[in-house]
């Protein structure tokens, strides 16, 4: 079901008739948490919180509120990168992958990492956009194609993020729900809660604030994660494990081509998106701080094993928690409608196995990977609205009325990111959605920017075509999925796996065609770098 009301007390109903949904091993309902856990989550909050308020006095002009002043040296730019991408919710649905298609799943990794040595190396689309000191991918629409390109673009990049965003709450609140062992009732407040604590130092500090954060979470997440994959895999074997994907998943839980989830369909999707790797907007906003293009090169070449690891790590988190359910001693598995919630498996699984302290550790890590995404997405797209959209259209702006506008849509994307979470229920994989709206995204905005940096013949039109067709056609795998009102030579229209790859072609073709049809009639226009 593509749509549904996410009704707290039909939660609440479900919950409470499993009987005891948090049950201890030792076969006591209560909290898991101790004081020595909470002693940890509330000394993280408090340091992240006032790390916000100091750097409030750091905010100077529009750049320093949105790119740091473009002061990140290399080192800072992989830790604030690497905190910023190894979100909660990337912990939660590369989790859920590995629980459904086990070792398999460990194939998203491997290209992500191939994606990032061709970046590194090569620094395709990154060094370019450096060096013209864009603080925006849409804002070089503007320079290269004109002010309706950019707006366009912008429009897509917004849509298609948010979009992707809205499932953040909804899976960072389930994560403390199980790890804390609080009652199912706690689910809004707990998304509410967590969105109002990035909201507060997003708001007040910016790049800088998010920045500094960064860095403190990156060294909480990489310990937390490190330990928390040698008592995931200890605790039920690694043998075990081997024999309960092959019991499970036959020879599709070892070769990706053979799993009923992924195919050869869905690799050709992952290698489409290959160069692209790693140009998520929140990530790229890294590479368009740093001192200068050759620094944002080699960003990308040396963040690639920390984003292998960042995939690989949880996914065996699934896999073992895999191993556990299928298990004697374990507890139910989480239920949705009569069907296993896999996206939960993973923490109601470490809330079991995990000894005091760490888990309050974890948990704390957890919060980390939250915030740090969340900030950085909500002030990422909070930056195109008002840089791309709005400036555009009144370009007067000073830049005390440019950090207001863009404290003001931070509130408001988050306050849209929290009913989205509410109303849309993925029909697959969580990953799945994340990747097609990714799609989106990429065979559109990155894909134009691509050939506009690297073919001098394309145009405004053939760009324009570009992004209207490959804007569209994710939105259909979307919005109708399930609903039935396709006719049957359509239907391909909601494979995402499908429609991923014809994206890609699609989006390439119509810039193509478009541009070498129109070429008398709107010549390409000549790069310029910006001064600024």
């Amino acid at each position: 079901m593509v749509f549904g009301t996410f009704d707290v007390l039909l939660w609440s109903r479900y919950f409470t008739s499993q009987g005891k949904f948090f049950p201890r091993q030792r076969g006591v309902d209560s909290l898991n948490f101790i004081w020595i856990d909470w002693v940890v989550v509330i000394a993280f909050l408090s340091l992240t919180t006032g790390i916000a308020l100091v750097t409030r006095r750091l905010i100077s002009n529009y750049d320093s509120f949105l790119l740091a002043g473009r002061s990140l040296k290399l080192y800072l730019g992989m830790a604030t990168m690497g905190a910023t991408e190894l979100g909660l919710v990337t912990l939660m649905y590369f989790s859920e992958q590995g629980y459904k298609s086990g070792f398999s799943a460990f194939t998203i990794g491997l290209i992500s990492l191939i994606g990032f040595v061709f970046v590194g190396k090569t620094g395709f689309i990154i060094k370019g956009l450096r060096e013209l000191r864009m603080r925006t991918i849409a804002e070089f629409f503007g320079i290269r194609y004109g002010r309706s390109t950019q707006i366009l673009a912008a429009i897509i990049t917004f849509a298609a993020g948010l979009m992707n965003m809205g499932l953040f709450l909804v899976l960072g609140a389930k994560f403390m729900l199980y790890m804390v062992g609080l009652p199912p009732e706690a689910l809004p407040y707990l998304m509410i809660g967590l969105l109002l604590l990035v909201l507060a130092y997003t708001v007040v500090g910016g790049m800088v604030s998010v920045v500094l954060t960064d860095y403190v979470q990156f060294i909480i997440l990489f310990t937390s994660v490190v330990l928390t994959t040698y008592f995931a895999i200890t605790h039920v074997g690694y043998e075990t494990v081997v024999d309960v994907v092959q019991r499970e998943y036959g020879i599709g839980g070892f070769d990706p081509f053979a799993n009923d989830d992924f195919g050869l369909l869905f690799i050709i999707w992952l290698i489409f998106g290959l160069p692209f790797t790693g140009m998520w907007p929140p990530a790229l906003s890294r590479a368009l701080s740093t001192v200068d293009g050759e620094t944002s090169r080699r960003l990308y070449g040396f963040i690639g094993l920390s984003f292998l690891g960042r995939a690989l790590m949880p996914m065996m988190w699934g896999v073992c928690a895999l191993a556990y359910f299928a298990g004697d001693s374990a507890i139910p598995l989480p239920l949705i409608d009569g069907t296993p919630d896999t996206a939960a498996a993973m923490p109601a699984y470490l809330s079991q196995i995990l000894p005091a302290g760490v888990r309050g550790l974890v948990t704390a890590a957890a919060l980390a990977a939250l915030m740090s995404t969340f900030d950085s997405y909500l002030l990422c797209w909070s930056s195109i609205l008002v840089n791309d959209i709005v400036l555009p259209l009144k370009p007067s702006l000073r830049d005390r009325q440019k950090i207001l506008l863009t404290r003001f849509s931070v509130i408001g994307c988050g306050l849209f990111v929290l009913g989205w979470g509410y109303l849309y229920s993925p029909p697959d994989t969580f990953f799945r959605f994340i990747a097609i709206t990714g799609t989106m995204y990429s065979a559109s905005v990155l894909l134009t920017t691509a050939m506009g940096l690297y073919w001098k013949r394309t145009n405004t039109p053939g760009t324009l075509a570009s992004l209207c067709i490959a804007g569209t056609l994710p939105l259909a795998s979307i919005f109708l999925s399930d609903t039935g009102v396709l006719p049957d030579h359509l239907e391909w229209i909601v494979k995402d796996k499908l429609v991923g790859i014809v994206t890609y072609v699609a989006s390439f073709l119509f810039l193509v065609v478009g541009s070498l049809v129109t070429q008398n009639s709107h010549p390409p226009k000549a790069l310029a770098r910006v001064s600024r």
